[in-house]
């Protein structure tokens, strides 16, 4: 789910700009905290190998993570000057949808139960830190303006933001580790050929990444 990342940067630009800037430190800090785990424990695994494979856990998954992190905190702020019953409605079907999200990726076959529950439970505890936070009967009112440039860039179509990230996490995994091979959750091990991405030497960016 691509718009869960914007989405995220929306939140800190939206309590900024309403005079909430504790508030929008506090975000910023526990849902970078968030995309950091997740990625580390991505390259971890590419690079060193660490996971656990008997729960067949090769790291959280970000989008899982991502959902349960923004969905719960934007149904918050959306009626953060409503009562706490309207509060906890807002916020448990942020919860609903976060898991509707974190059951798809397992659907799909994208991570495993392991890492798309891991991923959904990084991302619950990111957002009930923020909430836990910030929670008063302030009224929270973003700018229309902004409300609008944010559905604006939501809907733009986002192409291959997954395999993107993928590729800048093996580099960054190959390079802080040294070795010219991944490992993968087929074996896991490393692979038995080096890492090549899939374009020609031409079209890539520090010899890892397609552009």
């Amino acid at each position: 789910m691509a718009i869960t990342a914007p989405l995220g940067i929306a939140v800190a630009v939206w309590l900024a700009a309403a005079h909430c800037r504790r508030r929008a430190l506090y975000w910023c800090l526990l849902f970078g905290a968030t995309l950091l785990i997740v990625i580390g424990s991505k390259i971890a695994f590419l690079g060193w190998g660490v996971g656990i494979e008997a729960l067949h856990f090769a790291g959280f998954s970000g989008h899982a993570a991502r959902a349960a992190a923004v969905f719960p905190v934007v149904a918050y702020l959306a009626l953060c000057g409503r009562t706490k019953v309207w509060r906890y409605v807002a916020v448990s079907l942020g919860v609903l949808l976060a898991l509707a999200v974190t059951l798809s990726r397992v659907m799909v076959e994208t991570h495993s139960i392991s890492e798309a529950v891991l991923g959904c439970l990084l991302g619950l505890a990111c957002a009930a830190g923020f909430i836990a936070l910030v929670r008063s009967n302030r009224q929270f009112q973003p700018s229309p303006v902004l409300i609008a440039l944010t559905l604006a860039v939501l809907f733009i179509p986002h192409k291959g933001e997954a395999h993107n990230s993928q590729q800048w996490m093996t580099g960054l995994a190959l390079g802080l580790s040294g070795a010219d091979r991944v490992y993968t959750t087929a074996t896991w091990g490393p692979t038995r050929n080096p890492y090549s991405p899939p374009c020609p030497k031409a079209d890539r960016y520090f010899n890892y990444v397609c552009f």
